[in-house]
């Protein structure tokens, strides 16, 4: 399940959500964040996980929230908190290394 996250909905669907969550700071015109999405595509799909989209340029609250400083960023939350992070374009492997 792919949502897109801004700051009303971020304690729905990422802090008060069971299991595990995959939240994906990107920007529209970043080319490592275009690399990075199918992988993180496969592993959501292939794991059954939550996918949380969050675009930097439209929800700077979370950006400066969580101090990202570079994208892509992936941040790894089970049961609402958060367990992992990483920066840059990163392979299956690593995210599921991140997500277990």
């Amino acid at each position: 399940m792919v949502v897109d996250i801004n700051n009303d909905n971020f304690d729905k669907e990422v802090l008060k959500h069971e299991g595990v969550v995959i939240m994906d700071f990107y920007g529209t015109w970043c080319m490592p964040c275009k690399i990075l999405a199918p992988i993180v595509d496969k592993v959501v799909e292939e794991q059954g996980i939550k996918l949380a989209k969050v675009d930097v340029d439209n929800n700077t609250e979370l950006v400066k929230k969580f101090g990202i400083m570079s994208v892509p960023t992936l941040i790894i939350f089970k049961d609402g908190v958060e367990v992992a992070k990483s920066s840059g374009v990163v392979s299956e492997s690593r995210i599921l290394e991140l997500i277990k």
